[in-house]
């Protein structure tokens, strides 16, 4: 994630496709196989609760951000958070 952030204004998504992996994992453990019907949108929607609240979390270190020159969703989306962050919820 820390890496993420120097390469792409999109690190929540690397965020949530890496720690989101255990719903799948999970559900196939306990189900004995991975029904993709399933576990894709729940893989989705976790990706997307993660790009919220950490877009959220991110608005409060821009400004650090942007002296130190990483990159950040918080950053990328701007005062136009709120439509994204809609658009994921």
């Amino acid at each position: 994630y820390p890496l993420m952030k120097r390469v792409t204004h999109l690190p929540q998504a690397y965020l949530g496709l890496t720690m989101n992996w255990g719903a799948m994992l999970g559900y196939s453990a306990v189900q004995g196989a991975c029904d993709w019907s399933v576990v894709l949108p729940l893989y989705a929607g976790c990706i997307s609760w993660t790009m919220v609240y950490d877009t959220i979390y991110a608005h409060q270190d821009k400004h650090d951000d942007q002296k130190i020159g990483i990159r950040s969703t918080a950053l990328l989306f701007g005062d136009r958070t709120p439509l994204w962050l809609s658009g994921f919820a």
